[in-house]
C-alpha cells in the first residue's frame, strides 16, 4: 500500500495493532474507542483526510502515542536526537508485554554496566527504566 500521509500510515498501524490485540474488534468499536464514527475511521484508513486537532489529540491520548508521531513530525524536540525520538516512538507502539521485556533487559544491562546513568556514578534503575512513563517493569 502506498501511504498518502504520515497520519494515513500511522492510523493504519494503530488499527492493525488493535486488531492484533483483539481479532474480533470491529471497525465500529474501534472508531467509538477513538471517539469518532466508523465512516470517518474508514476514510482515514483509506488516506482520505484526517481528524481535526481535537480528534488528533484524542487519538494520540487514547492510543498512548505522541501527537508528533501520529502526524509524522520529524523535527527535534527538547534537544533530543532524532534516533532517540524514533526509539521512543517504536517503544510506544509495542504491546505491554514487550515493553516489560525491554525494560527488564535494560534494567539488567544497566546493573551489569559499570558506566551507569547518574551524576554520582551509581545505577539509578531501581525505580525501573519505564516507571517515569507509567509502565511497571520488574
Amino acid at each position: 500500500m502506498e501511504w498518502k500521509t504520515a497520519f494515513h500510515k500511522n492510523i493504519n498501524t494503530l488499527w492493525e495493532r488493535a486488531k492484533d490485540k483483539n481479532y474480533r474488534l470491529s471497525m465500529e468499536a474501534y472508531a467509538a474507542y477513538l471517539g469518532t464514527t466508523r465512516s470517518s475511521l474508514r476514510g482515514w484508513l483509506a488516506g482520505k483526510g484526517q481528524p481535526d486537532t481535537e480528534g488528533l489529540v484524542r487519538i494520540a491520548t487514547v492510543e498512548s502515542v505522541s501527537l508528533a508521531w501520529l502526524v509524522g513530525d520529524k523535527r527535534k524536540f527538547g534537544g533530543w536526537a532524532q534516533r532517540e525520538i524514533m526509539l521512543i516512538e517504536k517503544f510506544r507502539i509495542l504491546s505491554e508485554i514487550h515493553k516489560e521485556d525491554i525494560c527488564a533487559f535494560l534494567d539488567h544491562f544497566y546493573k551489569q554496566d559499570s558506566k551507569t546513568p547518574g551524576e554520582d556514578g551509581k545505577c539509578h534503575t531501581s525505580s525501573g527504566c519505564c516507571k517515569q512513563e507509567g509502565w511497571q517493569c520488574e
